[in-house]
């Protein structure tokens, strides 16, 4: 490929992709972790159960996920500007239009089918786009990208529990709705497709999917979500049964927000030291290492600890798998295949937490939550350990890489 091809990549351009990115990240997870806030006032409202609710949050987060490979796959073809663009309108509206459903079933198409459309087409996209704009730091630029959803859970959940607590949850969702649209309007004129032309071959993704490498991330993600999407939901009630307020039980999730960005960017700064795929298991260490603290724990000070480590594993996780994902398999089609990957966690969102909530339904008991979290955490470590059997490097052609993955 003549050099003039690659004038943008690694280049300041570059970087406000990162930019843009990082704050497309913190607008869609910092609404979609805020869940966990709103859980309470609507289920009190609606007057529904602890499963249903939870299966609201994992409406969203399937679909959101289910639906990447597709948006991964359309910005492939056509960029990821309009993609973006698309996810703005969908945030905005599916927000405001939950604000003034009165029937509960509504909220599903409202908030589940809006938000997570939006997610959908706000996260890969311009996740991929980084992962294309950069080849020499490119795992540093996309932990940066990544480390906007940890910003965004840890200020928008606070937040969330403050206007609640001020304007009621309606009103909150009307707020959330006006700025995350116009935030992610800015988000889609700021990225644009990567400068290198790239071939995309169905074929050569069909190929990769079908490999040990990526069946190992894909079950290391599923169980690793479990974990992750059962705290996101529970820990505020958890926190509020043992004597915390709701600004207190939320800031926990901010705790798991704020260090998710150490996460992100600490182990992402030591994969280049120790390898990327030692520093990427290590970080599956640490989010089962996190529950030490909650099922051994019954005060706010253990969880907080437990939110603080499970924020570091969860965002060495969340900030490393596309570049792991890359490295395995190269960056052709890169959006289609982390939409794949993606979906483990869409797996995981409609398993963990409607499992959960059942529990604790037939019980009345919340010990439930974290016992699964913890066994889940245990699941991914048996899955990602022995990945490094299966080698790791940045391939020539992707397509052939992945044919020779697959032999």
């Amino acid at each position: 490929m003549p050099e003039t091809r690659n004038t943008g990549v690694d280049s300041p351009r570059a970087w406000l992709i990162v930019v843009a990115a990082f704050f497309a990240s913190f607008v869609a997870f910092g609404v979609s972790y805020s869940f966990g806030i709103f859980l309470k006032p609507l289920a009190t409202e609606f007057g529904v159960s602890h499963a249903v609710m939870s299966t609201l949050f994992s409406v969203l987060i399937v679909l959101s996920l289910f639906l990447s490979p597709l948006t991964g796959d359309i910005a492939d073809h056509l960029g990821p500007r309009p993609v973006v663009a698309a996810g703005a309108l969908l945030m905005g509206a599916g927000l405001i239009l939950t604000a003034r459903v009165h029937y509960f079933p509504l909220v599903f198409l409202t908030y589940g089918l809006g938000a997570g459309g939006a997610v959908a087409c706000v996260y890969v996209p311009s996740v991929a786009a980084v992962g294309e704009w950069f080849k020499v730091r490119r795992d540093i630029a996309l932990g940066i990208a990544i480390s906007g959803i940890g910003c965004g859970t840890l200020v928008a959940a606070p937040v969330a529990a403050v206007l609640i607590g001020h304007y009621g949850w309606r009103t909150s969702f009307e707020i959330y709705g006006v700025l995350s649209a116009a935030l992610l309007l800015v988000c889609a004129a700021l990225i644009a497709a990567p400068p290198v032309a790239k071939s995309k071959v169905r074929s050569g993704v069909m190929a990769k999917i079908r490999t040990p490498a990526f069946a190992r991330l894909y079950a290391g993600l599923f169980f690793s979500g479990v974990a992750i999407f059962i705290s996101f939901v529970y820990l505020p009630e958890y926190a509020i049964k043992d004597g915390a307020t709701q600004v207190a039980a939320a800031g926990l999730v901010g705790y798991i927000g704020a260090s998710s960005v150490v996460g992100r960017l600490g182990l992402n700064a030591l994969a280049p030291r120790f390898g990327l795929i030692l520093v990427f298991q290590v970080s599956f260490v640490a989010l089962l290492a996190s529950y030490v603290f909650w099922v051994g724990g019954h005060t706010y000070t253990s969880l907080t600890w437990y939110g603080i480590v499970l924020g570091v594993g969860y965002g060495g996780i969340a900030a490393m798998a596309p570049a792991v994902l890359a490295q395995f398999f190269g960056i052709e089609g890169l959006g289609e295949l982390l939409g794949v990957l993606l979906t483990a966690f869409g797996l995981a969102a409609a398993a963990g937490p409607p499992l959960a909530g059942l529990l604790i339904d037939r019980t009345g008991d919340l010990k439930w939550p974290p016992l699964l979290a913890a066994a889940s955490a245990a699941g991914a470590i048996v899955a990602i350990i022995p990945l490094r059997a299966y080698g790791a490097s940045e391939p020539a052609s992707a397509t052939e890489s992945a044919v020779a993955t697959a032999e």
